[in-house]
């Protein structure tokens, strides 16, 4: 019994620690998340507002999931949105990263998508009216 109560003030300023080790989550958001554009394969033009929440300490970067170069990177909550010029012919992911341990924190996707799938053709070719 001697050993658990000596045992007890250990594990009591140890509880604390663990707490404040809990990360919160992030809050990552695009408008909007989708891009139409007319035809299959044509590029879709559109300005996308990216807005997240991140913890007061740390620096993070705002990055597309296939590129290394950062879009913008800021320290804590300096930075909570960010208005992006998008131009792609296909779905393209979008993550914050945290530049402490270079891992993402969280991700969106920006999903593209068409009016019309393919063009229409006759089967011969020729075109009646």
């Amino acid at each position: 019994m001697n050993r658990l109560y000596s045992w007890l003030p250990l594990i009591l300023f140890a509880a604390p620690s663990i707490a404040s080790e809990h990360k919160q989550p992030v809050i990552f958001t695009a408008t909007p998340e989708q891009c139409v554009a007319l035809h299959k394969g044509q590029i879709c033009y559109q300005d996308v507002l990216f807005q997240w929440q991140t913890p007061a300490i740390g620096r993070f970067c705002l990055m597309l999931s296939q590129s290394q170069q950062p879009l913008t990177c800021w320290d804590g909550k300096a930075l909570q949105q960010f208005k992006y010029s998008f131009e792609s012919d296909s779905t393209t992911t979008f993550r914050l990263v945290s530049q402490d341990d270079l891992n993402a924190v969280a991700e969106v996707k920006v999903v593209v998508t068409w009016v019309y799938k393919a063009p229409k053709q006759s089967p011969s070719g020729w075109r009646l009216f």
